[in-house]
């Protein structure tokens, strides 16, 4: 709308096959257009603020400036820090839904336990606040009707708002293993596993001695969005002039957005 923007946290992997074949692709502005040009409102749905989106700064000043609804399953600190109203939603263990996987099946989940105190399965807040709103399309009064108006539809997605090129070095940013979603971030025993790591910078040997980095050392790392001190390792098969950095931390939040001035800490 003219002043008004929904978010919502599109996953990469097997579930973004569905999501796109149903059409669930910006036709309008991608996510940093929204944010650049900042609305009036949002709509938040599964998003917490400070870790899941790649320029955190520029989206906690568009989000604190506006008016935010956000459906949320824990309303971590950076939620409550923008939202106006938090509605608790089910997470997927809790919930009826369908997933998609690489192959393009869909394949069904039963709740596991009933959702607690006033927290509601995430299309059932969305259906009723659509109904405040007199919006098209949420006629349905159940989840079988939700599933008979979903069909396949072909968009023409918004290209996306280009990175602005700076100096510095390249981001490589992938996502922790176990660090992807709110439920994960949250389970004592997978961050407990060997392959969940520590939030870190690795470099490349030659780029880590011309910054005068050393292995087991500590450098510091600067993006317009902010700085992170992180420890830092050094692997020969990260490309020169790249840092690579696992995101779904704190600590690494501010490192995705431009390209980063690297020192000793």
């Amino acid at each position: 709308t003219a002043t008004g923007a929904a978010l919502c946290r599109i996953p990469q992997g097997a579930n973004a096959v569905g999501l796109s074949r149903l059409g669930v692709l910006p036709t309008g502005r991608d996510a940093r257009g929204m944010l650049a040009e900042a609305r009036g409102a949002y709509v938040l749905y599964g998003i917490e603020p400070g870790l899941d989106f790649v320029d955190t700064a520029a989206a906690m000043q568009a989000l604190g400036g506006a008016q935010v609804v956000a459906f949320s399953h824990f309303a971590c600190e950076s939620t409550r820090a923008v939202a106006d109203v938090i509605l608790p939603i089910g997470l997927l263990p809790e919930i009826e839904g369908t997933l998609v996987n690489l192959d393009g099946r869909e394949q069904s989940t039963v709740a596991g336990g009933r959702l607690p105190r006033e927290a509601r399965e995430g299309w059932k807040v969305l259906r009723a606040l659509a109904g405040m709103l007199q919006a098209d399309g949420f006629g349905f009064t159940d989840l079988a009707g939700l599933r008979e108006g979903m069909a396949v539809r072909d968009v023409t997605p918004v290209a996306g708002t280009p990175v602005p090129a700076g100096e510095g070095m390249e981001v490589a940013a992938s996502e922790a293993i176990y660090r992807v979603d709110a439920v994960v971030r949250r389970s004592q025993a997978l961050q407990s596993h060997p392959l969940n790591q520590p939030p870190r910078a690795v470099v490349n040997p030659a780029d880590a001695e011309s910054a005068g980095l050393a292995p087991g050392g500590t450098g510091r790392f600067s993006t317009a969005s902010g700085t992170a001190t992180l420890p830092v390792e050094l692997n020969p098969r990260v490309a020169p002039g790249t840092v690579w950095i696992e995101t779904g931390h704190a600590a690494t939040a501010p490192l995705r957005a431009g390209r980063l001035q690297v020192g000793r800490a």
